[in-house]
């Protein structure tokens, strides 16, 4: 039995005719840029990866990020190819275990004050109700490269002895900040050698609020300024 889920907003963010996309690893080697809404999105690197599978590495060319630009919380959507994240029990437990992470900065006049993770598509193969099969995403969030000083996220679709959780979304809010720092670490594992998980599809997304500039506040100092003189002018009169 195959227990999978699918959230429709993948077709709805491939259809987004500005939207921009481009895969993961042109990102890391290009220090490229994805623009979405008012923020852009830089500073991509592999953090750290590992699995039970000697030599295996992920190729982040199967890792497809494309710019949400829906009218919300502008973010991104990551659509995983080629079955670059799938794990088959091998009898004992497999796991491919990858951090990467990037920076999203809102553009002058506005700022982020919160963030949501959500995985889209997944998949668990389970013949059986025992053993583990399971797709984890843990996220931080920062003022600084992997730090975790404005919050942490998790996402999880898995079966242990039998349960089945399908906690598949979070969010975190924070004071609102300029730019913000994202630590992402996917964790895919499985057990018995017919079980297997799989992730193909997870979306980031980033709330703001808009922030007045310096000349308005100036603007706004003066004007308070005049009415407290008048109102005193009034009172001597």
């Amino acid at each position: 039995m195959k227990k999978r889920i699918i959230a429709a907003c993948i077709a709805a963010c491939a259809m987004a005719g500005s939207a921009q996309a481009a895969l993961l690893s042109d990102l890391i080697a290009n220090s490229g840029t994805i623009s979405a809404g008012d923020k852009v999105f830089a500073d991509w690197a592999v953090l750290f990866q590992d699995s039970s599978e000697p030599g295996r590495t992920v190729n982040t060319a199967n890792i497809d990020v494309v710019a949400i630009e829906d009218g919300g919380d502008y973010g991104l959507s990551f659509s995983i190819l080629n079955n670059e994240f799938l794990v088959n029990g091998d009898g004992v437990y497999a796991y491919l275990d990858f951090m990467f992470g990037f920076s999203v900065t809102a553009a002058p006049g506005m700022k982020i004050n919160g963030a949501s993770l959500g995985i889209l598509d997944a998949a668990l193969n389970h013949p059986s109700d025992e053993d583990l099969e399971s797709v984890f995403i843990r996220e931080t969030l920062g003022t600084a490269p992997e730090s975790d000083d404005l919050g942490k996220m998790s996402a999880e679709f898995s079966r242990l002895d039998g349960v089945l959780t399908s906690d598949l979304s979070d969010t975190a809010a924070f004071l609102p900040q300029q730019t913000v720092w994202v630590t992402k670490n996917i964790l895919v594992e499985a057990e018995d050698e017919e079980h297997s998980a799989n992730l193909t599809g997870f979306e980031q997304r980033f709330s703001q609020t808009s922030v007045p500039e310096p000349a308005s506040l100036a603007l706004l100092g003066i004007g308070l300024f005049g009415l407290a003189a008048a109102r005193k002018r009034n009172t001597v009169a």
